[in-house]
């Protein structure tokens, strides 16, 4: 995406307040369609937010590359950052990721109040990123749940985002074979999570697992008459804006209609 066209869409929903004259933009969210870090222009997007006073909601996937993956780097996305969720998909191609993630979460833990404030245009918004997991479950990943929530329990994890994976129509059989969980699984980890042994833990959970009336209308769940995305604002490389993140709509069929906006 030009960055001149990233700074317009900011600049222009950062001017518009409600009824009460509060900022509707709450946060801005880097592209999910890759790796935020490697952005050309993530320096600028970053230094423009801050400016703004808009924080932003980082989705990475761990690998924290160049100056990213040193302290420095790190404190300045906590500073930046409302949240920061590591997708656990990298974990299982990337030695480093847990590594990262503790040291993500010593980095946060060095930070001091003060040391916040100062760092803070606004002094009374001075916060702190929380730390999260974003994790696709699959057939071959499900068996490792329990260890996963133990650790990030261990190290402080704020919250995991739990999202069962999503496949299009035109997915190869080979995929789905491979990659597909039964309904049938997802119901007793649901179950776990809310009021078992897991729910006593100092982690918060949600994601599309949680969806209710999840349905075949909508590639990402989610309840019939409602969407998880309804607030939310995309805006492609081009400028032009969308309000459903449905791939099925995208990728397949542009005259499919999202049942869920």
């Amino acid at each position: 995406m030009p960055y001149a066209v990233a700074r317009a869409a900011i600049e222009k929903y950062a001017a518009e307040l409600d009824a009460s004259g509060k900022r509707i933009l709450q946060e801005v969210i880097p592209s999910t369609m890759g790796e935020p870090l490697l952005y050309s222009h993530f320096d600028e997007l970053l230094e423009l937010c801050r400016t703004l006073g808009i924080p932003l909601n980082l989705t990475t996937n761990g690998t924290f590359p160049g100056k990213w993956g040193n302290e420095a780097g790190m404190a300045t996305l906590l500073h930046a950052c409302s949240d920061i969720k590591v997708s656990h998909l990298a974990s299982e191609q990337f030695d480093g990721w847990k590594a990262n993630v503790e040291k993500l979460l010593n980095v946060r833990n060095s930070i001091s109040d003060e040391t916040l404030v100062k760092s803070t245009p606004n002094k009374k918004n001075a916060k702190i990123a929380t730390i999260s997991l974003q994790v696709t479950l699959h057939r071959k990943n499900l068996k490792t749940v329990p260890e996963l929530i133990t650790w990030a329990s261990s190290i402080g994890v704020d919250r995991i985002k739990w999202n069962p994976v999503v496949f299009l129509s035109v997915a190869p059989q080979e995929l789905r074979e491979m990659f597909e969980i039964d309904e049938s699984l997802l119901e007793p980890l649901r179950k776990e999570l809310k009021t078992g042994v897991f729910s006593a833990l100092n982690v918060k959970y949600d994601g599309s697992l949680f969806f209710e009336n999840a349905t075949d209308h909508c590639a990402v769940g989610g309840k019939r008459g409602s969407c998880p995305f309804a607030d939310e604002v995309w805006v492609w490389p081009d400028g032009h804006e969308d309000h459903c993140p449905n791939p099925e709509k995208r990728y397949v069929n542009k005259k499919t209609v999202c049942y869920f906006v």
